[in-house]
């Protein structure tokens, strides 16, 4: 079936995520996509002025919004703030697949591979790494001023300590080519984390 003109410039960032996530940012070849696609070069590059505009919109419309949806879901959550940071990740352990963790994570990935060689990349990463961060301070904060945090919690500093952890967990799972690693991470930060409860 034709692909709908109103619908390609999505298929085209879909096909280089997929692509970017297996071979990185540099082994994005236009070619493969155009082909894979059924489509004129002249058709892809009208939405795309070349590689690198391709990338940014890769983390501004897909990536990003993603990740900071999926860590901004805190801020609805109405059980105890520190079980809605733990169910976040657990939920990442049930719904990723195997070969998620054996390529890494796209947004690890990406840091590791783009954030010392271009500034465009290094800000876009950075923004959504930090709000990812400023979500889970955030409910630590709220669960702080409910008395269901302990009061002398650093919010600023176990935010940055989970998803340091996090980052971390899927490096060391993409290293061994095993997500074991990441499950006991996750398990080892959800014990962490409940020892700031209140009493």
């Amino acid at each position: 079936m034709p692909i709908l003109m109103k619908d390609l410039r999505r298929q085209i960032l879909e096909k280089n995520r997929e692509a970017m996530h297996l071979h990185g940012y540099q082994g994005l070849r236009a070619d493969l996509v155009v082909k894979e696609l059924a489509i004129t070069k002249g058709a892809y590059y009208h939405y795309f002025s070349g590689k690198q505009e391709l990338g940014y919109c890769i983390l501004d419309e897909l990536i990003g919004p993603e990740h900071l949806h999926y860590w901004g879901a805190l801020n609805d959550y109405f059980g105890h703030p520190i079980e809605g940071i733990i169910e976040r990740l657990k939920t990442l352990r049930i719904e990723l697949k195997n070969d998620y963790f054996l390529l890494g994570s796209e947004l690890n990935n990406l840091i590791q591979e783009m954030a010392p060689l271009d500034e465009g990349f290094q800000q876009r990463l950075q923004r959504i790494v930090e709000g990812m961060r400023l979500a889970i301070r955030a409910a630590i904060e709220r669960g702080k001023k409910a008395r269901l945090v302990k009061a002398e919690t650093d919010a600023d500093e176990v935010a940055t300590m989970v998803l340091t952890n996090l980052l971390g967990a899927f490096s060391l799972a993409k290293a061994f080519q095993d997500r074991k690693f990441f499950d006991r991470t996750i398990e080892q930060m959800t014990e962490y984390l409940r020892d700031f409860k209140g009493q």
